[in-house]
């Protein structure tokens, strides 16, 4: 019996082309990262311009850890994430509906300061920013897609995480049944 080699990966253009898996491989990695962002969200463009130099304080468990006494809300978002900037009008109503009731914080993740600056501007929200440039919290939380919110508990235990988008309706019920 003869073996006979099919496929020979080593020679270009001998029953595989190098070209079209490179084209394959490409495909495949947009549409992972599509899926990752969904890609069905739009923000309409703003010319208003936030100062390349804006800082956004660094975020981190001792942060968070200052914020308990009360249930905490914590959505990581991202200027390059489609799916992130929708849900933010929606988590801004929450959190003007909910008061003092809830603490809202939103953070910039593996984001340019000034980039997040300006979506948050644009979206129009008002509670607290911060900065998760590393993705050191996002890790944290053992986050693995974007966007990503965590719900904490008045004593800071993590209650429950969502990846992925969340409106006001889902959003709503979340903090009722599990934090309120």
């Amino acid at each position: 019996m003869q073996l006979r080699r099919v496929h020979d990966l080593s020679q270009p253009g001998k029953g595989f082309n190098v070209r079209v898996f490179r084209i394959i491989t490409t495909l495949l990695a947009f549409l992972l990262l599509a899926a990752a962002c969904g890609s069905t969200a739009s923000v309409a463009d703003d010319t208003s311009q936030v100062d390349e130099t804006a800082q956004l304080d660094l975020i981190d468990d001792a942060a968070i850890a200052e914020l308990q006494g009360k249930p905490i809300v914590v959505n990581f978002f991202a200027s390059w994430c489609p799916s992130c900037i929708s849900e933010l009008p929606d988590f801004q109503a929450v959190h003007e509906e909910l008061g003092d009731e809830v603490t809202f914080l939103g953070v910039a993740q593996r984001d340019r300061p000034s980039d997040a600056l300006q979506l948050i501007e644009r979206t129009g929200v008002t509670y607290d920013i911060g900065n998760d440039p590393d993705g050191d919290l996002f890790r944290s939380f053992n986050a693995l897609a974007m966007p990503t919110t965590v719900f904490l508990g008045a004593d800071g235990e993590v209650i429950k995480t969502v990846s992925g988008v969340l409106d006001i309706e889902s959003l709503t019920d979340i903090i009722n049944e599990e934090l309120l």
